[in-house]
């Protein structure tokens, strides 16, 4: 049994899958939009175990804080402010800033490894380099020392809301992630927006000490607006208000400085919390994860659900089958002939033992025309073969079931439909091949059934021994049978042997046996005939036609596949049960 995967592998499993369906769906088909709908959690998810596992490797990891927000909220001002110097750019145009900028203050080893471990597929540029025309790029700069600052880097981020923020939006999580403390700076524009909090709740299990900018405001609409955020707050969250600063449309240079300091003075508290806050970040992570557990694990476990669905139906079609064949066959007194063949194998049995070899030569001589005959036509096979007629009614019966039912679910089924459609193509395309298949599997099932026939009659043919008066008169009979069947056989050309030899002398056989002592003991062979036969059908169903037909599903494209197994949403959920006292959670 394989190991279970840590969170982060699975983590890391399930974006990929995830990424792969996106990549090849339609992007309104149901599964798609269930995807982009949770797209944003999982990848949080991923940044913060990639954080985690940062924070054990990397003992000095530096101190990061985050400027994120809404387009023309002032983010990259703000970065300055707080740097102390222009060192972020900054437009009036909206989108200005498309990649994320990390400002590196007071550190000695600008190029660490851990950034471009951290932002794996992104490329690092010096923040003059990063193209207007790619999204996977992060710039970096050294910027002077501050003393109102400690060691740190400062990112400042695209915004969240705008029409082509879909294209970066990685990036913001990423670096949303791998702060330990949050700047939200938000416009009086931009602070009800939707946008805004739809993302305070997503990173709300996270706890990040966090820092409120209320942007370009007037100072006769700062109370209203406070009070307006704080009621916000408390509807959409559910632990405390962080602290909350106000600045102002700023007109002359001179007045940037006090927005520094005002900045400077309230960041202070967040930041003295958030060195402590990283020895719950795995406590945090998890607690993100069990948020979103549900919506991720539902595209999964629906695909779950639609192969469990395939197999009842196989199930339940080929249940038909079998019933069919036990109704119209094995208990259809007309119908059911495999007795008959055990009684016509007694036959052969009963030969008197001096009469036996001029009753076979004379049988020879006399049936040579009709077997000429028969043997420039093929022989008996499933054409003609009333067993294997009806069994195969029953499979092509329920073959035709199945492929109504694949119809019906890829329009009832919304979520998995695309994985219907695909069963459903396939099943079309290997429907001749099932046909032929089963027409093989079945007679071959008739001729390994042929020595429980035989076996049957010989079960008979050992307990007439037991009853010598009884074995003499059946012994007679056949003598008899056999002679006029002859006799009639001679007169009529020998048409239909099976008709006119086999049937008399079995039908005579049979009236004596039921009258004799030997009935009930016939009646009890035939019931056992009859279940051996239902077990041996039930298997031919149940093995490789089954198989085959279960197959189907697997030959849908592997990328529009989940294929994460049950056992494995387990062993990940048992993980998130588990109470975390530390880091580790690999």
């Amino acid at each position: 049994m394989p190991s279970p995967l840590s969170l982060l592998d699975f983590v890391h499993l399930l974006h990929q899958r995830q990424q792969d369906l996106l990549a090849r769906l339609p992007e309104t088909s149901p599964v798609a939009l269930e995807l982009q709908r949770i797209g944003s959690s999982l990848s949080l998810a991923r940044a913060a175990l990639e954080k985690q596992a940062l924070i054990e490797r990397q003992a000095d990891l530096p101190l990061q804080i985050a400027v994120v927000g809404p387009t023309q909220a002032g983010k990259s001002s703000v970065v300055n402010w707080i740097l102390k110097q222009e060192a972020a750019g900054v437009s009036p145009l909206a989108g200005y800033t498309i990649h994320p900028q990390a400002f590196l203050h007071d550190l000695q080893d600008p190029a660490a490894p851990w950034v471009d471990e951290y932002f794996k597929g992104y490329r690092r540029l010096d923040i003059t380099d990063l193209p207007k025309d790619r999204y996977d790029c992060f710039g970096t700069r050294r910027v002077e020392t501050s003393s109102a600052l400690p060691s740190c880097i400062v990112w400042d981020t695209p915004d969240f809301d705008s029409l082509r923020a879909r294209q970066y939006l990685e990036g913001v999580l990423r670096t949303a992630a791998l702060a330990d403390v949050s700047i939200l700076v938000v416009s009086k524009d931009k602070y009800a927006d939707q946008s805004v909090w739809d993302l305070l709740t997503l990173i709300e299990p996270l706890a990040q000490p966090t820092l409120v900018c209320l942007n370009k405001l007037r100072p006769s609409n700062r109370e209203t607006l406070l009070k307006s955020w704080q009621e916000k707050w408390d509807q959409v969250r559910q632990d405390g208000s962080p602290p909350v600063v106000t600045l102002a449309y700023y007109e002359h240079l001179e007045d940037l400085q006090g927005a520094s300091d005002k900045l400077h003075e309230t960041l202070a508290s967040p930041l003295r919390r958030a060195l402590k806050a990283r020895r719950r970040q795995g406590q945090r992570t998890r607690a993100l994860m069990r948020r979103h557990w549900p919506a991720w694990t539902r595209p999964v476990r629906a695909e779950l659900a639609a192969e469990q669905s395939w197999q009842e139906m196989i199930n339940g079609a080929l249940g038909q089958a079998l019933e069919i064949y036990r109704h119209d066959y094995l208990d259809h007194p007309l119908a059911y002939e495999t007795f008959q063949r055990a009684l016509a194998e007694l036959l052969t049995l009963l030969e008197i033992p001096g009469l036996a070899r001029p009753m076979m030569l004379f049988r020879k001589a006399v049936t040579w025309p009709v077997k000429a005959l028969f043997s420039r036509r093929p022989g008996r096979s499933g054409e003609n073969i009333q067993e294997l007629l009806i069994l195969r009614r029953s499979v092509e019966h329920a073959l035709l079931q199945l492929q109504a039912a694949l119809r019906e679910q890829t329009h009832s089924d919304g979520l998995m439909e695309h994985w219907w459609q695909e069963v459903s193509r396939h099943y079309q395309a290997a429907q001749p091949a099932l046909n032929t298949l089963f027409e093989e599997e079945a007679s071959a099932y008739y001729r390994a059934f042929q020595p429980q026939v035989e076996a049957a009659a010989q079960s008979l043919y050992q307990r007439l021994k037991e009853m010598p008066a009884t074995l003499n008169s059946l012994r007679a009979a056949r003598a008899t049978a056999d002679a006029a069947g002859l006799a009639l056989l001679f007169q009529t050309g020998g048409i239909g042997p099976h008709d006119f030899v086999l049937a008399p002398a079995v039908l005579s056989m049979t009236s004596l046996m039921a009258e004799s002592a030997l009935g009930k003991y016939m009646d009890r062979v035939s019931a056992d005939l009859k279940r051996t036969q239902l077990e041996a059908v039930k298997r031919l169903l149940q093995n490789r036609l089954r198989r085959e037909i279960a197959s189907v599903a697997e030959q849908v494209d592997p990328a529009i596949r989940f294929r994460i197994p049950e056992e494995t949403l387990a062993q990940v959920e048992a993980q998130l049960k588990e109470k975390s006292y530390g880091l580790k959670l690999f």
